[in-house]
C-alpha cells in the first residue's frame, strides 16, 4: 500500500514538472473542453433533446449546442497529441493507476449524495457505480480502453513514413467511423433515406475515439500554420452550415452523437486553431487557476454530475420550458462548473494533507 501511494505521489511530481514544460496551449484546450463539457449537459438536462427546430429557443441555441459537442473529441485529441510517442512498458501501465483511483474516490464521492448514508447499501451501490461505469464515468471506461491500446495505434500510425500515408490511414478511418454516424441522420423512416444511411458500412463506426485520438497526434507533427481569423471564420460558417443542414433533414434536435462529420470537423479546427495561438499568462494566479484545472479535469468532470443531479431537476421544476431556462444558460453553467471546481479543490487539500501525514509518519 505504502509503494502503491509513493508511485501515485511520485506520479503526480512527474506530471506537474512536465506541465511547466509544455506549451500553456494544451492547458487552455482541456479548461476549454471541461467548460464545454458543463455546457453541454446543460442540454441533456432541460428537455432539448428530440424537440422540433420549429421552436425558436430550440433552433437558436443549436449553434452552441454544436460547438460545446465538441468537447469530448478535444480531450481525445489533447491524448493523442501528448502521446503520440508512447510506448509498452511496465512504467506505463503503472501510470493508468492514478486515473482508476481519481475514477474510484470519485465515484466514493458522487456515491455518497446517490444514497446519502454510509452503510452496507452505500457499499453495494459504490461497486455498482464504480463496475458499471454510472453517471458520466462512460468516459472513463473509453479512456481505459484507449490507453491500453495507445502504443500500438502509435506503432501502426507511424509505419506510414510519410504525412502522405498518414493522411491516407486518416481518411480511410473517417470514412468508416464518421461517414456512418453522418450518413445515419437522413434515417427519418422514408426508404430513400434508408438507403442512404447504409451506403457505407457502419459496423466500426463505435471506434470514433481511435479516429480523434490519431488526428490530435497528426495535427501534433503538422508544420502547416493558418491565421486565427481565417479558421475563425471557417469554425462560424461551419457551425451555421451544420445547424441548418441539420433542420432540414430533420424536424427535431439530435441526440449526443460525438462521431458525426460537423462535430469532427468544428473539433478538429477548434483545436487546430488554439494549438496554433501564441499563449503567455503573465498574471501567476490567473496561471495557477489554468493549470489546475487542467490537472483535474477528470475529477472536475466526474463530479459534476452532483450539481446537475441536484440542481438541474429543481431548475425545471421551477422554470419549466426549454425556452424560459435558456436565458438563465450562462449563469447555470458557470454556477455549475464552480461548485464541481470547488468540490475538486477542496478534495486536493485533503489528499496533500493526507499525503503529508503519511510522509510525516514514514520518517
Amino acid at each position: 500500500m505504502e509503494r502503491w501511494c509513493e508511485t501515485i505521489f511520485s506520479f503526480g511530481n512527474t506530471i506537474r514538472r512536465f506541465m511547466k514544460e509544455r506549451k500553456l496551449n494544451i492547458d487552455i484546450l482541456k479548461c476549454i473542453a471541461i467548460v464545454f463539457v458543463v455546457a453541454v449537459h446543460f442540454f441533456l438536462h432541460t428537455n432539448y433533446y428530440g424537440r422540433p427546430y420549429t421552436f425558436k429557443s430550440i433552433f437558436l441555441s443549436s449553434f452552441i449546442w454544436m460547438i460545446f459537442m465538441t468537447c469530448v473529441p478535444i480531450f481525445i485529441m489533447t491524448t493523442g497529441y501528448l502521446m503520440k510517442d508512447k510506448t509498452y512498458s511496465k512504467t506505463y501501465f503503472i501510470k493508468l493507476l492514478p486515473v482508476i483511483g481519481i475514477y474510484c474516490l470519485a465515484a466514493s464521492i458522487y456515491t455518497f449524495f446517490d444514497v446519502r448514508v454510509f452503510n452496507i447499501d452505500y457499499l453495494g451501490k459504490l461497486l455498482v457505480n464504480i463496475f458499471s461505469f454510472s453517471h458520466y464515468a462512460w468516459y472513463v471506461n473509453m479512456y481505459i480502453g484507449l490507453y491500453i491500446m495507445i502504443p500500438f495505434l502509435n506503432a501502426g500510425f507511424k509505419s506510414f513514413n510519410n504525412r502522405r500515408n498518414q493522411a491516407i490511414a486518416l481518411g480511410v478511418l473517417v470514412l468508416l467511423t464518421i461517414f456512418p454516424a453522418t450518413l445515419s441522420l437522413f434515417n427519418n423512416n422514408e426508404q430513400i433515406f434508408m438507403i442512404v444511411s447504409h451506403l457505407i458500412p457502419d459496423y466500426w463506426k463505435g471506434l470514433w475515439p481511435i479516429t480523434y485520438y490519431l488526428v490530435g497526434a497528426f495535427i501534433a507533427s503538422s508544420k502547416k500554420r493558418s491565421t486565427i481569423k481565417e479558421l475563425f471564420l471557417v469554425i462560424l460558417i461551419l457551425d451555421v452550415l451544420s445547424v441548418l443542414g441539420l433542420s432540414v433533414i430533420s424536424g427535431s434536435s439530435f441526440g449526443i452523437e460525438y462521431g458525426v462529420l460537423p462535430v469532427f470537423l468544428l473539433s478538429s479546427l477548434i483545436f487546430y486553431s488554439v494549438i496554433q495561438l501564441r499563449v503567455d499568462i503573465k498574471n501567476d494566479w490567473l496561471q495557477k487557476v489554468v493549470l489546475f484545472i487542467s490537472k483535474n479535469t477528470l475529477p472536475i468532470y466526474l463530479l459534476s454530475v452532483i450539481g446537475d443531479l441536484y440542481w438541474y431537476p429543481k431548475i425545471v421544476e421551477k422554470w419549466g420550458d426549454f425556452a424560459n431556462i435558456l436565458p438563465k444558460f450562462p449563469f447555470i453553467v458557470i454556477f455549475l462548473f464552480l461548485q464541481s471546481l470547488f468540490i475538486t479543490y477542496v478534495i486536493t487539500r485533503v489528499l496533500k494533507f493526507v499525503q503529508s501525514m503519511i510522509v510525516k509518519y514514514n520518517k
